[in-house]
C-alpha cells in the first residue's frame, strides 16, 4: 500500500507515485509530494531536490491520453527554461502504459525524462535534461578530426545531460594538449620561458607536473610568443578558475551559478584553443 498521501491523483496511480518517490529518495533526492509553489503552472505529483543544485519535477500519469499529457509537459518546459537553476521535467508512467516509439522520441527531443514503474522497481527510460541551461556547442562534425577525437567523449557527456562532467573532460583534454605542445616546442628549443635569472628551457618533468594554472602562467611568460602560444595561454587562464571549482567545489551553489553562466563560452574557448595544439 502507498505510504504517502496524494490528493490530486487517480487511485490507480497512487502506487506508481509512491514507487517513484521512494526511488528518488534512494538516489539521494529530497522528495516533496504535491508541492505547490508560486509560479508553478500546475501542482506536480513530485518535486525532487538534491541540495541547492538540481530539481526534478515529476508528473505521474496513466499515459493513455498522450496529447493532453504532452501539452501539460510543454507548459512545464516553458517554466523550467525560465529558471536559473538546474530544473528538469519528467513523467512517470505505470508499466502498463503503451507509448509509441514516436511518442518516446518526442519526449527525448524535448529534454523530458521518462520513468516507468514496474512491479518491483522504477526504470529510468529517458534521462531528463537540464532545461534551464542555454548552451549550444560548436557542431562536432564541423571540427577537424583531431579536435573531434579529443572532445568526442565530452560531447557525449553533454548529449547525455552530464554537462558538468563534459566540461571537466574538455578541460582535461586542453590541459593534456597544452602539456604536449609545451613539451614539443621546448625540446626543439623554440619555446623558452622567462624566469628571474633569465630565459630557461623547461624539462618534460617540470611540464608534466604543472597544473592548469601553472601552464597558463608559463605560457604567458614564453619569450617571443607566436599567435598559437598566446591563444593557448589565454584559453588556459580563462577557464582555470571554473575548472578548479568544478573539481574541488562542485556541490557549492556559487560554483554552480558561475559555471552555468560561463560553460557555454568556455567550451567555445576550448575548441578554439585545441585547434592550435594540433
Amino acid at each position: 500500500m502507498p505510504t504517502r498521501v496524494f490528493k490530486t491523483l487517480a487511485d490507480e496511480l497512487l502506487v506508481v507515485a509512491d514507487q517513484a518517490a521512494e526511488d528518488f529518495e534512494v538516489r539521494g533526492y529530497k522528495v516533496h509530494t504535491e508541492r505547490a509553489e508560486l509560479g508553478y503552472p500546475f501542482t506536480p505529483a513530485l518535486v525532487c531536490t538534491r541540495g541547492r543544485i538540481t530539481t526534478i519535477i515529476v508528473e505521474v500519469d496513466a499515459g493513455n491520453r498522450f496529447g493532453k499529457l504532452s501539452k501539460k509537459l510543454d507548459e512545464w518546459i516553458r517554466y523550467a527554461r525560465s529558471t536559473s537553476r538546474d530544473t528538469r521535467i519528467a513523467v512517470c508512467l505505470p508499466h502498463t502504459a503503451k507509448l509509441t516509439v514516436q511518442q518516446m522520441a518526442k519526449l527525448q527531443d524535448k529534454g523530458l525524462g521518462l520513468y516507468v514503474a514496474a512491479p518491483q522497481r522504477v526504470v529510468e527510460r529517458i534521462v531528463p535534461a537540464d532545461l534551464a541551461l542555454n548552451v549550444a556547442l560548436p557542431q562536432l562534425h564541423s571540427l577537424q578530426p583531431g579536435v573531434r577525437e579529443l572532445l568526442g567523449s565530452a560531447y557525449e557527456q553533454f548529449s547525455h545531460t552530464h554537462w558538468r562532467e563534459g566540461f571537466e573532460e574538455a578541460c582535461q583534454a586542453l590541459e593534456a594538449q597544452a602539456r604536449r605542445y609545451l613539451n614539443r616546442w621546448s625540446r626543439t628549443g623554440r619555446i623558452m620561458v622567462s624566469r628571474k635569472k633569465g630565459p630557461v628551457l623547461l624539462t618534460a618533468k617540470q611540464i608534466n607536473r604543472m597544473t592548469m594554472g601553472d601552464l597558463a602562467s608559463d605560457f604567458a611568460k614564453i619569450q617571443n610568443q607566436n599567435h598559437a602560444d598566446s591563444m593557448i595561454g589565454q584559453a588556459l587562464a580563462r577557464i582555470n578558475k571554473d575548472r578548479v571549482n568544478v573539481v574541488h567545489r562542485k556541490k557549492k551553489y556559487t560554483t554552480e551559478k558561475r559555471l552555468r553562466s560561463n560553460v557555454g563560452q568556455h567550451m567555445w574557448t576550448i575548441v578554439a584553443a585545441l585547434r592550435y595544439t594540433l
